[in-house]
């Protein structure tokens, strides 16, 4: 299970498999099942959560966004490490 403080642009987030997501109007409610916590997702959060696929790292999906957002890499970066922080923070990331 990845922790915040191992968190950094090289980091490939992967979603626990404890984790079960449903989206409701570009938002996501996560169940973690091992904490019987509920969790929501905004919508840019969300948008990053659809991304993982255990195989990009964190600045591959920043840059990845920018170029489908048509937004500034570096913004996007931040925001996008902060995000997969907070969901690691949060034991939702295998």
């Amino acid at each position: 299970m990845a922790d915040a403080a191992t968190v950094d642009t090289e980091f490939v987030p992967v979603r626990s498999r404890d984790v079960y997501t449903v989206e409701i109007d570009g938002e996501a409610v996560l169940l973690d099942e091992r904490e019987n916590r509920l969790h929501l997702l905004n919508h840019s959060a969300t948008l990053v959560w659809q991304c993982f696929d255990g195989e990009v790292t964190v600045a591959g999906l920043a840059r990845e966004l920018s170029e489908e957002l048509d937004a500034p890499y570096e913004p996007l970066l931040e925001e996008t490490l902060a995000v997969v922080r907070d969901l690691a923070g949060e034991g939702l990331l295998g």
